[in-house]
């Protein structure tokens, strides 16, 4: 039987490469005996994965489209950790493995890394309704629906990988996980990068904020979790068992919740701690999306609403019913706020 081969974009990146590293460190004999090829674009990445055994291949950027085709084609899965937002790259790898079915007929698989912000509604606001969604529902259904009302760049590429893989008989699976916390095990990016501005706008401005009026929230996956259920899709996929996928194959992966108000107070009291400010400035005080934005350098308006406003909880049924078994808790969660607190303050 001829080696299986697996092309990962992203594994320089914070999940791209926790999934690598667990890929590589995997027990599972079906993942041990794969080829892994991964796109970098310098050659002293591409030196270190070569001597983890990964064949690391030099490329320019996601906009190479012609490159990333012919990788895919020459590649019987694709893992896109990259960027859930890049159009261009995530047409161009289905297209590479539509090809390589058409020549081989041989079955060619799709993972694709989205994320929750799929679920922002066009009137996204302080008055935003909680919801709960399950993915054992037609989420694809909803999704495509509030892209009538309002695009956005992750979901216009999320629903676009679905429809191309539905013409081009590729199996695709889709992750959308919520903000992720925790040390990666990847070789180079580590370090989570969400809760380092609001942590960084508070130190700077003297005492914890939040956004509007901080009832807005988001579910968190652990890295290590989310990439050992990489793993697990990926061996249920070498096995040849059953998987949902396509339009059935948005998959959910958060295991706890917080609200922004709850983690403000948090970062007023790690902060205290710290001696960065007494406790009576410790109580966090409200700011507008309009001046977080000034605030945060890497941040519009828009995508600081979409991330302090919305009030979804996702349920991750099918993931669940796969077997994933999520091992982080709600203490590992809050000492990955302590150590991104202290790395901020450290200025590392």
């Amino acid at each position: 039987m001829a080696q299986i081969k697996v092309l990962i974009t992203g594994a320089t990146g914070y999940v791209g490469g926790a999934v690598l590293s667990a890929l590589l460190s995997s027990s599972n004999p079906l993942i041990h005996r794969l080829s892994i090829t991964t796109p970098v674009r310098k050659e002293e990445q591409a030196s270190a994965l070569r001597e983890k055994g990964v064949n690391a291949v030099i490329f320019r950027d996601l906009d190479d489209f012609e490159f990333l085709a012919a990788a895919a084609s020459e590649n019987d899965i694709v893992i896109h950790t990259a960027s859930g937002f890049h159009l261009g790259s995530a047409v161009s790898l289905v297209a590479g493995l539509g090809a390589r079915k058409k020549q081989t007929g041989s079955k060619v698989h799709y993972i694709h890394t989205s994320g929750t912000w799929n679920l922002e509604s066009p009137r996204l606001d302080h008055d935003e309704m909680d919801e709960e969604f399950s993915d054992k529902t037609n989420i694809c259904e909803h999704i495509n629906s509030l892209e009538s009302q309002k695009s956005c760049p992750q979901r216009t590429t999320l629903l676009e990988v679905v429809a191309q893989s539905d013409r081009k008989g590729v199996k695709s699976y889709c992750l959308m996980p919520p903000d992720i916390y925790g040390l990666s095990a990847g070789p180079f990016n580590q370090q989570p990068l969400y809760l380092g501005d609001l942590i960084k706008g508070s130190l700077e401005s003297g005492r914890p904020e939040y956004v509007g009026n901080g009832r807005g929230g988001v579910g968190h996956v652990h890295i290590t979790d989310l990439a050992a259920l990489y793993e697990l899709l990926l061996g249920r996929i070498l096995k040849g068992e059953d998987v949902p996928s396509g339009r059935k194959g948005l998959i959910f992966t958060e295991t706890l919740y917080h609200n922004w108000m709850d983690v403000s107070k948090l970062i007023g009291d790690i902060g205290t701690v710290h001696g960065c400010w007494s406790q009576e400035m410790a109580k966090p005080v409200s700011i507008s999306a309009e001046e977080a934005a000034q605030k945060w350098a890497s941040w519009d308006v828009d995508s600081v609403r979409t991330s302090f406003c919305l009030r979804n909880r996702t349920r991750p049924d099918v993931a669940l019913e796969l077997g994933w078994k999520p091992e982080k808790t709600e203490a590992d969660w809050l000492e990955s706020v302590k150590k991104v607190f202290s790395i901020v303050q450290g200025g590392e």
